[in-house]
C-alpha cells in the first residue's frame, strides 16, 4: 500500500513539473460502441468506448458530446492509463453566459434607429443584467437599456471557458499506444415508461394487449446506434447535487415492426428488457418501441363501488354511479405470464361499424406473473345506486348501523356489481340480505347480480365497537 502511494506521489510530481503536450479533443465520431440502460426514474447508465491516441503523462483529453446531466461521482474511465483528475464542463456558450462573463467589462453597444434604419455604435461598460434589462455606464452616465432587437451588444471575443457544448476532460498517467477507452456514467435526462393499448374484441370477452416503451432523451447529446436496455422496477438512488435546466421536448415515434416481446431477464429484484436492434436516441426525442404483445386474453368485466360506513346518524341519501372495471390475470394460461412494467393503459372497443373507440384508461402498477390487473375505465351510464341509512342506535360498547343500497340496471343485459364497504372502527356483521366476505384491510365485500331492466336491493346491519 505504501509503495502504491509513493508511486502515485512521484507520478503527480512528474505531471506537475514536466512539459505537458497539447490537449486532445475526441468527439462522438470516435465512438466505437455505445449502450444505454434506462430506468423509470429520470436516470440512465451510459457506457461507451472511444479510440484514443497514445497519451503523455498529464496530457489533457477532452471527450465531447457527453450528457449535460452527467453525475460526476459515477464517472468511470478505463483503459486510458491511471486517472489523475476528471472534470465535467457544462458552462456552455449562450447570450446569458456571455453577458455574465462581460459584466464589469467594456464592450460595444449597437442601437438601431427604427425611424432612419441607421445603427449607432458606442463604447459602454456593462454593470449588471437583471431579467430583460441591462445597466450600463456610458460617458460617465448610468443607463438601463432593454435587451431586444433594437439594442445589441458586440462582444470583442469569445471566452475560452465557454463551450459550444458540454464536454468531459481528464488527465492520466499516460499510455504507450492507441487504445480503446471505456467510459461509463449515470445521467439524469434519460427515462422510459410504458404505454399499453388494450383492445376489446367484438364480444367484449377477450382483449389484445400491446405494450409500447416510450424512451426519452433530454441529456443534450445524441446517442446513435445504441444498444438499449430497459430496467423495470423502483430503485433508490443518492440525491443528485446537480440540477440542470430542462429543454423543450420534441416527439418522434418509431414503432418497432416486431410484435414479439423483447428479450427479458431478471436482474436481482428487477426485470431487464433488451431491445432487439441498435436504436438512435437523439436529444429531445420521445421514441416509442414495441416491447410486448399478446392476443386472446380473457377478461372479467364488471362494476364496482366503494363506500364508507360511518358510526353516526346520517340523514343524507347518496345517488351515485358505479365504476366500470376490466380485470385479467397475468398468467401463462391467459396468454401472458410475464412481468408487466408500470405505465399508462388505454382501452379501445369496436363500435357497430367495427371502428375502434376509446372507452377509458388508467395507470397500472408493476404487476408480476400470477397477479391480477384491474383497470377502472369510467363511470357506468346505465347503472345507478341509491344508498341510504335505515338504522342507527347506540349499543353497550359501540353503534349499530343499518343501510340499504338499491341498484338499478337499465341495460338490456344483466350486470355484476362488486360493492365494498369500508369501516373506521372494528366491526361485525349482524345481518345481510346477500352473502358477504371480509377482505384485506378489514373491509366487507358483496357480489351482486343485477337483472336486465331491473333492480337489486342490498340490506345489512353492522355493529361497530368504540375505540
Amino acid at each position: 500500500m505504501l509503495q502504491g502511494k509513493l508511486s502515485l506521489t512521484l507520478l503527480l510530481l512528474t505531471y506537475a513539473t514536466s512539459s505537458i503536450a497539447s490537449p486532445i479533443y475526441i468527439g462522438s465520431d470516435k465512438r466505437q460502441t455505445v449502450s444505454l440502460t434506462l430506468y423509470n426514474q429520470n436516470l440512465g447508465l451510459v457506457r461507451e468506448s472511444r479510440e484514443i491516441p497514445p497519451l503523455q503523462a498529464g496530457q489533457e483529453i477532452t471527450l465531447e458530446d457527453v450528457s449535460q446531466q452527467l453525475q460526476v461521482e459515477s464517472l468511470r474511465i478505463g483503459n486510458a492509463g491511471q486517472i489523475l483528475e476528471q472534470n465535467l464542463n457544462t458552462n456552455t456558450l449562450n447570450q446569458q453566459s456571455l453577458l455574465e462573463h462581460y459584466t464589469g467589462k467594456t464592450l460595444q453597444l449597437a442601437r438601431l434607429n427604427p425611424a432612419t434604419g441607421q445603427e449607432l455604435i458606442s463604447t459602454v461598460k456593462l454593470l449588471s443584467v437583471e431579467g430583460n434589462r441591462a445597466l450600463i455606464k456610458r460617458e460617465n452616465r448610468f443607463e438601463t437599456i432593454p435587451l431586444n432587437n433594437q439594442w445589441r451588444f458586440i462582444f470583442p471575443s469569445l471566452p475560452q471557458q465557454l463551450l459550444a457544448k458540454p464536454s468531459l476532460n481528464f488527465r492520466s498517467s499516460g499510455t504507450g499506444r492507441t487504445q480503446t477507452a471505456e467510459i461509463s456514467y449515470l445521467s439524469a435526462g434519460l427515462n422510459w415508461n410504458m404505454d399499453y393499448v388494450l383492445t376489446l374484441n367484438d364480444s367484449g370477452q377477450h382483449v389484445s394487449l400491446d405494450g409500447l416503451a416510450s424512451l426519452t432523451n433530454q441529456t443534450g447529446t445524441d446517442f446513435k446506434q445504441a444498444d438499449i436496455k430497459l430496467l423495470a422496477g423502483e430503485l433508490y438512488q443518492p440525491r443528485n447535487r446537480y440540477q440542470m435546466r430542462q429543454k423543450g421536448m420534441e416527439v418522434m415515434s418509431a414503432m418497432s415492426a416486431d410484435a414479439a416481446a423483447a428479450p427479458r431477464e431478471q436482474l436481482q429484484d428487477f426485470h431487464l428488457y433488451t431491445l432487439p436492434r441498435k436504436t438512435d436516441l437523439l436529444n429531445g426525442q420521445v421514441k416509442q418501441v414495441s416491447l410486448l404483445a399478446a392476443q386472446g386474453i380473457k377478461i372479467d368485466r364488471g362494476y364496482s363501488y366503494q363506500f364508507l360506513i360511518y358510526p353516526t346518524l346520517e340523514r343524507n341519501q347518496h345517488r351515485v354511479k358505479p365504476e366500470l372495471t376490466v380485470k385479467f390475470k397475468n398468467e401463462q394460461g391467459n396468454q401472458l405470464g410475464i412481468p408487466l412494467p408500470a405505465g399508462n393503459l388505454r382501452t379501445f372497443a369496436p363500435d357497430s361499424n367495427g371502428h375502434l373507440q376509446f372507452i377509458g384508461g388508467a395507470n397500472i402498477n408493476h404487476t408480476g406473473e400470477g397477479n391480477e390487473v384491474e383497470v377502472k375505465l369510467g363511470k357506468a351510464f346505465d347503472l345507478s345506486i341509491h344508498r341510504k341509512q335505515t338504522h342507527f342506535s347506540k349499543t353497550f360498547n359501540g353503534f349499530l348501523v343499518g343501510q340499504e343500497l338499491r341498484i338499478s340496471n337499465s341495460r338490456s343485459t344483466p350486470a355484476k356489481l362488486e360493492l365494498t364497504g369500508n369501516f373506521p372502527l372494528k366491526w361485525s356483521m349482524k345481518s345481510s340480505s346477500h352473502p358477504h366476505e371480509k377482505v384485506m384491510g378489514g373491509s366487507v365485500r358483496w357480489l351482486i347480480d343485477v337483472p336486465a331492466k331491473g333492480d337489486a336491493v342490498l340490506k345489512f346491519k353492522v355493529e361497530m365497537e368504540k375505540r
